[in-house]
This record gives structure tokens, sequence and C-alpha cells, in this order.
């Protein structure tokens, strides 16, 4: 069996608990690298109505989440139709992209580590990136 990747077990350990406070079970891991031979990693995690992946792709250079519905396969988010970041559902302030890109810069320097920015993300956005996905997807009946 496989040994989970160091960024898997930090992803469990620092952002699963809250995973599980919002009724989210690890539902996959996915260590194999992407279409082009890169290191990716992403950790798919499942409720009752939707799922959420976490990843670290250096193609893209970043560490992130995507929300989903509970039918959407487990992929990697940003190459698929289903998966969508969290905070294409919230307000966010009316400013430049650029002041958008300085002000979540300056967000994920805060941190200690991308996990916790990723924690903080989702403790943050949730609710609005929840109902936004199932309204998406008319799951919410």
């Amino acid at each position: 069996m496989k040994m989970p990747s160091e960024f898997s077990a930090d992803v469990q350990t620092i952002v699963g608990p809250l995973l599980a406070q919002l009724g989210f079970a690890l539902d996959e891991i996915d260590d194999g690298p992407d279409e082009g031979g890169r290191q990716q990693h992403i950790v798919y995690y499942r409720s009752s109505d939707c799922k959420i992946q976490i990843y670290d792709s250096w193609r893209e250079g970043e560490v992130n989440c995507m929300i989903a519905p509970r039918n959407a396969p487990n992929a990697f988010g940003l190459r698929t139709e289903k998966w969508h970041v969290l905070t294409r559902f919230a307000e966010l302030p009316d400013v430049s992209l650029t002041d958008v890109v300085d002000l979540v810069k300056a967000e994920l320097d805060a941190y200690p580590n991308q996990l916790e920015w990723v924690k903080a993300r989702i403790a943050k956005y949730y609710d609005e990136a929840h109902a936004g996905i199932l309204a998406m997807y008319d799951e919410g009946r």
C-alpha cells in the first residue's frame, strides 16, 4: 500500500478537523502526477450534499481548495467543469484585480503555512460557497 504524501497527511491534520465539524469525511487521496508528469496532490472530502478538494499543484504554483456538488468527479478542479473556488460565491471588495491579488498575497503571507490559509478560507467562505454550489446545481431541495 502506497503511503500518503506529507501534503496529504498535513491536510488531514490541519484542515481535516474543520471539515469534519462541517460534516465532511475523507473521500480520496490522489498523489499522482498531473497529465504532464508534474507533482500534484489532491485530497477530496465528501459531505451529504457536496465535495471539497484541497490541492497542491506544482503546475499552478498554488495550494488552495475548491467546492463542487456531490456528483462531481474526483478530478483536479481547475481542469473540470463542476469544481469552483470558494470565493466565486462570496461578495468580494469592489477593487481592481491587481488589488485583489495584493490582498490575497498579504492574507496568505500572514499564515505560518499555506494549509492554515486554506483552513481560514474555508472557515470564512464555506457557508456562502455551500449555498452557492447547491443553488447552482439545484441540489438544495
